[in-house]
């Protein structure tokens, strides 16, 4: 059975200075693929440079032949809020961005993880520059043909009015956070406007207070569904309280396979096909 994190972060502090390690115990579980996301000038290069190390390794060690890792590049809505992209320095830093791309095409599969988030207090403040970097953002995954990894938290109703300004793209929902209308909306809005919408469940479905998460799960098509850890953030309820890590996706897979009363290796299938129609694998 091959088992695929759509979404994961070995390119984070947590686990950047281990990420082989990490790396090789997904490996071993016979776990296959991956996509390191970030939202960073610092974590985009070093999610470039771990799937340019996978490249290297896929040369001469046997483990690593049939392993795909791959990067995001984008920019977190909290780069609003800490200074990294300000009003002055946006076009110069999408500029940047597009170039980064250029230059490294074949480890990149998608623009993100980008997108609105005003949970936290005093984030309203940025929303304006928010919307201004979303909105380039969507811009560039157009332009380059590539899928749009999204971060959504608390503001839905703004990115989904941006989103509707956009055609033919294809959509990932990355950890979503958010209840079975929302689902139904960007459903009907992807019947009409996108190629694809692809929602991501993380480790958060599986906690006893999420039962808003499981309802959006129990009405989402199969073939809209992927799984991802978010590590090092979100583990599963039976590993809670660890730091996450890819090789933790299988308790995902467990839990959903169980929840929607379908065999795991359906399931891991599924997934499969929706993993590489999503990043053109």
């Amino acid at each position: 059975m091959k088992i695929y994190d759509s979404h994961t972060h070995i390119n984070s502090d947590p686990l950047f200075q281990d990420w082989q390690w990490y790396l090789q115990i997904f490996i071993d579980t016979w776990w296959i693929g991956l996509v390191n996301s970030w939202a960073s000038e610092e974590y985009n290069l070093r999610g470039i440079e771990i799937t340019k190390s996978v490249q290297k390794l896929k040369t001469h060690d046997v483990w690593y032949k049939n392993v795909i890792v791959k990067s995001t590049i984008g920019y977190h809505p909290d780069c609003c809020n800490n200074g990294q992209i300000t009003e002055e320095n946006l076009q110069q830093k999408m500029i940047e961005l597009e170039k980064l791309y250029d230059m490294n095409k074949e480890y990149i599969v998608a623009i993100g993880e980008c997108g609105i988030d005003t949970y936290y207090p005093g984030t309203d403040s940025s929303l304006p520059l928010q919307k201004k970097l979303f909105i380039l953002q969507c811009d560039l995954a157009k332009k380059l043909h590539l899928p749009l990894m999204l971060h959504i938290r608390k503001d839905f109703e703004t990115a989904f009015e941006i989103l509707q300004n956009y055609t033919d793209l294809i959509i990932y929902v990355h950890c979503r956070g958010f209840g079975p209308e929302e689902v139904k909306m960007l459903q009907v809005a992807s019947s009409k406007l996108w190629r694809r919408l692809f929602i991501g469940f993380c480790g958060n479905v599986t906690y006893k207070n999420a039962q808003l998460l499981r309802d959006s799960l129990a009405i989402l098509p199969l073939d809209h569904l992927l799984l991802e850890t978010d590590a090092p953030w979100l583990s599963p309820q039976v590993v809670r309280w660890t730091t996450n890590t890819p090789a933790n996706v299988k308790h995902i897979y467990e839990f959903v396979a169980d929840f929607l009363s379908i065999e795991k290796n359906v399931l891991a299938d599924q997934i499969e096909k929706n993993f590489r129609h999503l990043y053109s694998i």
